[in-house]
């Protein structure tokens, strides 16, 4: 039987199976924080890939943090210790939201609720104006 982790990774677009290559070999320190990439046509040719496909790649990995560009110098591996904090924080903001929205139902359910009694008030006087003969 056929590998399935291997068949969802086929799928991925070329640029994002070289940009998730480079990302392990950073993560593995075959390349190391302030030091460049190998350039472009020697990427390509290690992922297999077009050198156009290689540059998506890296521009994949600059969008995601993980490498910064330098015009006429390549791409370098961008130091992400900082980063850490900032994933602590959107951790507690979505999970700060998660509550909010799990409040903002319980509330929706209370309105609604009553409003379901002001309806039942409003019926009942009606009633008794139409049975009076009020306005």
């Amino acid at each position: 039987m056929a590998d399935q982790s291997a068949e969802v990774e086929d799928k991925r677009p070329a640029s994002r199976r070289v940009a998730d290559s480079i990302r392990e070999d950073i993560e593995r320190g075959k390349y190391e924080v302030g030091r460049p990439l190998p350039p472009y046509r020697q990427l390509a040719t290690e992922q297999g890939v077009a050198v156009n496909t290689a540059m998506a790649g890296i521009r994949l990995l600059r969008e995601a943090g993980w490498v910064e560009i330098k015009t006429n110098a390549g791409a370098f591996v961008r130091d992400r210790s900082g980063d850490l904090g900032t994933e602590e924080e959107l951790r507690e903001l979505r999970a700060k939201v998660e509550d909010l929205r799990a409040t903002l139902r319980r509330v929706g359910d209370a309105v609604v609720g009553v409003d379901g009694e002001l309806a039942d008030v409003l019926d009942r006087l009606g009633a008794i104006a139409a049975h009076r003969h009020l306005p």
